[in-house]
């Protein structure tokens, strides 16, 4: 961030009510910013300001890269312009909040005395439009973008008294007239069975011929639903609607409201939308109560006027019973709880996962169409609906029952919390896929606990490939590979690779990019279609074939193990290709289909290395055996990365690395570690350090060591070390470098041989189970051919080392 007389700053901390917890007041606060560098010195001061504002990429690019806020434009973007003047000046605090001086050799600015405005904020979230920053001086300061030393609001709270009195809530704004969305039912499906896998692709959907979204132009009704949640009468209210940001209509209701009574507003308008970005239409209530109110938060309610509507069902025991004590958003109404949830889903999953392709986060919205309170016993089947029957006039519905499950623990547990299975549910109903469903847990040799039934040598693999965690859908991959070239190789796992580690390309637990895509892709559509996204891949794949460290494989053989109903079955191939050169094209399989069928979303199932994909994922991905050098070595290829390439921009031609653990001469037999020398950096004695290299997968050595070298008496062409520990494994470090150098050598002329990331990782999915003793587990790491003495294993993070033993394999003498 630039701060300067010609650079005014806005910062911004959202969701305090999340991070705070209900009923708090705030005792301290303060903002720290980390400074880059200073040119000049000066003076810095806050201002709190007054107007929405839109951060864009979060990084530099042009103006028109999606919402963008600029010093003359409140909002910039290809299909609408609000604009201002100098920075927005004219929406700066009279009042100054606080004030800092900034030397020249300062490193860290803190700026203290901001109570007032953090406790506004909490209580206001519709207030709450950060802070301008300016700056007599010059100087650059840390982003939210910084991997290190972001801008940090420090706060300190105490419990506030719960509120009680009258309290109004805006609970729903409804938007009539209503349409009907795409249904799924009835013989919407159309199921085949292909290579042993049946699936449907929805062909003839229900209600396809009927109008969807009120035209441009067309009159709407929105309907604000205000409701005294409290326990004491209200005086009546004023309330203004906004629309496109502007205010449209003002006006009050001057009678007096008893607790649980409703008033309905109306606002009468035309409707128009914004092709392909569905945040651009927001249409606000806002009342201020004439008399006492408990609770600011749920005075305002802001909806978009284009977004995918669902309708929320509670029964009444339910609903009662949610309110004993006060949830998240300030209230104890279950009605702010749903809208506060609604909030997070598009302030912080939608707005926030982001990737080249959505550098600004994902163009749809959500919100509320209405809420219906009902009679226990209604609510039926797994969405929680009225006799299990789907209304198609929402995109999606959920309910809440009391008599599902543990329902008082569940209320306990997500009422001051983001309820991330409610909002993963709900991702299924605007017809996003369980990722998950393409996670391989790794099997035992005898084939339980896992997906993989493949037998090799008469026993079950005992590898596996679950996503790394934590993406909302429960797979795919979450990284913003903005800044990256669309060609550029994005791997299942963290990868050493120096030009994969900038700031933005780190992982969320927020939408992983294939959840983004098929939402963005779907902008315009109504729901009903389910994970039909997945058929957009690219018209050619091409495998380029390497090693751990990314040396090319210039030849051998790949096959293709497809999953089946979920599990890697004891079968042939689906297929199998030659590598030339480091590369091999996958071959597009039939569908089922006599021609490419297009769905009404736009997406195209045809001929792809997958076949006839079931959208539910459950054959969507590949183990991938390559026979390179007598070596037999396994990796994965899922569907969704292709479809992650296809929105990268790589619609033609996508071009994937595929990884295998191998050397590249053959391996010899023997271990030659066997009985050598071994020393730590914690001088252990010799009769634990001897642990290491007897032999025995049942002894352990333990240090808390920082390095373990073993000298295995003389130079020889190294071509696979082994680590052996338990099926646990826990405790051994969780980051480390081995190390290589020969006779001859110092240390400072090691050569890196492997580096492992995420040792807890390797012993789950990259593991060796060993048949007659499954409890003993071996990791292996193998490179390029190299001529060796001494191997060096050296601590990068974690605690103790515990290790059963180390083995190593000489390979055929490298060329």
């Amino acid at each position: 961030m630039t701060a300067s007389p010609e650079h005014r700053v806005l910062l911004r901390f959202g969701d305090l009510e999340r991070a705070l917890g209900p009923s708090r007041r705030v005792t301290s606060a303060k903002l720290v910013l980390t400074v880059v560098t200073v040119e000049r010195p000066g003076r810095l001061t806050l201002k709190r300001f007054g107007a929405p504002w839109f951060e864009g990429a979060g990084m530099s690019g042009t103006e028109g890269d999606g919402m963008n806020t600029t010093w003359s434009h409140q909002l910039h973007h290809p299909a609408m312009k609000l604009g201002w003047r100098n920075g927005g000046a004219e929406y700066d605090s009279q009042r100054v909040s606080a004030q800092a001086e900034v030397s020249q050799a300062a490193e860290r600015i803190e700026i203290t005395g901001l109570e007032e405005d953090v406790q506004q904020m909490y209580e206001r979230w519709y207030d709450n439009h950060g802070w301008v920053i300016e700056f007599s001086g010059s100087a650059m300061f840390e982003s939210a973008q910084a991997v290190l030393g972001k801008p940090t609001l420090v706060v300190t709270t105490e419990p506030a008294a719960p509120p009680t009195g009258p309290d109004l809530s805006v609970t729903y704004i409804q938007r009539t007239p209503e349409y009907l969305r795409y249904d799924p039912t009835g013989d919407a499906y159309v199921r085949m069975n292909v290579d042993g896998h049946e699936s449907g692709v929805m062909m003839r959907p229900g209600n396809a011929d009927t109008q969807k979204w009120p035209k441009d132009g067309d009159q709407v009704t929105y309907t604000a639903v205000v409701k005294n949640v409290g326990d004491a009468p209200s005086d009546g209210f004023n309330f203004a609607w906004s629309k496109d940001w502007r205010q449209a209509e003002k006006g009050s209701v001057s009678r007096s409201i008893p607790p649980g009574e409703t008033v309905e507003v109306v606002f009468r308008t035309t409707y128009s939308s914004v092709k392909g970005d569905h945040r651009l239409r927001p249409v606000r209530f806002a009342l201020e109560p004439v008399g006492a109110d408990a609770v600011a938060a749920n005075n305002v309610l802001e909806i978009q006027a284009n977004a995918l509507n669902l309708g929320i069902w509670v029964d009444r025991t339910f609903y009662e019973t949610f309110a004993k004590e006060v949830n998240g958003s300030g209230s104890r109404a279950f009605e702010d709880w749903i809208q506060w949830q609604f909030r997070l889903w598009n302030e912080v999953l939608m707005r926030h996962s982001r990737f080249s392709f959505a550098p600004d986060g994902c163009r749809e919205s959500v919100r509320v169409q209405r809420i219906t309170i009902v009679p226990d016993g209604t609510l039926k089947g797994g969405a929680h609906v009225p006799d299990d029957k789907q209304d198609m006039r929402y995109d999606g519905e959920w309910g809440f029952d009391s008599s599902f499950g543990e329902a008082e623990r569940y209320m306990d547990a997500v009422r001051a919390k983001l309820d991330r299975a409610l909002l993963h549910e709900m991702s299924h109903q605007i017809g996003l896929i369980d990722m998950y469903q393409m996670n391989v847990d790794a099997s035992m040799p005898d084939g339980s606990g896992g997906k993989v039934r493949l037998k090799v040598d008469g026993t079950v693999l005992t590898r596996g490939m679950i996503d790394p965690p934590a993406p909302l859908m429960g797979g795919g991959d979450t990284r913003n590979d903005n800044g990256l070239h669309r060609t550029a190789q994005i791997f299942l796992e963290d990868v050493p690779d120096v030009a994969l580690r900038h700031a933005m390309f780190q992982r969320t637990d927020l939408y992983s990019a294939t959840s983004v895509f098929a939402l963005n892709a779907n902008v315009g559509y109504r729901r009903g279609f389910f994970g039909e996204y997945m058929y957009s891949m690219p018209n050619v794949v091409i495998v380029r074939a390497a090693d751990r460290n990314g040396t090319a494989i210039p030849s051998g053989t790949l096959r293709f193990y497809q999953m089946k109903n979920g599990v890697i079955p004891d079968e042939p191939p689906a297929f199998e290709v030659e590598v030339r050169n480091g590369t091999a094209f996958l071959p597009n399989r039939p569908t089922g289909v006599d021609q490419p069928f297009t769905t009404v979303t736009g997406h195209t199932l045809k001929p792809n290395p997958f076949g006839r994909l079931d959208v539910v994922g459950s054959n969507g991905v590949f183990l991938v055996e390559i026979n390179y050098q007598g070596q037999r070595e396994w990796a994965w290829l899922k569907a969704w990365q292709l479809v992650d390439a296809f929105a990268r921009g790589n619609r033609e031609v996508a071009i994937l690395e595929m990884r295998f653990n191998v050397t590249h001469k053959p391996l010899k037999e023997g271990d030659w570690a066997l009985n050598k020398v071994v020393l730590d950096s914690a001088d252990s004695r010799l009769e634990n350090l001897s642990l290491l290299v007897d032999g025995d997968a049942k002894t352990f050595y333990e240090s808390q060591a920082e390095w373990i070298e073993i000298d295995i008496g003389r130079d020889r062409p190294l071509g696979e070390i082994t680590l052996v520990t338990t099926r646990d494994g826990s405790e051994f470090w969780s980051q480390f470098d081995i190390l290589v150098y020969s006779t001859g050598q110092r240390l400072n002329e090691a050569r890196v041989y492997a580096r492992e990331l995420d040792w807890r990782r390797a012993v789950a999915f990259h593991r060796d189970v060993d048949p007659p003793d499954p409890s003993v587990v071996r990791v292996r790491y193998r490179a390029m051919p190299q001529t060796v003495r001494f191997i060096r294993l050296v601590k990068k993070e974690g605690g103790k080392a515990r290790l059963a033993g180390i083995e190593v394999r000489e390979s055929e003498p490298p060329d």
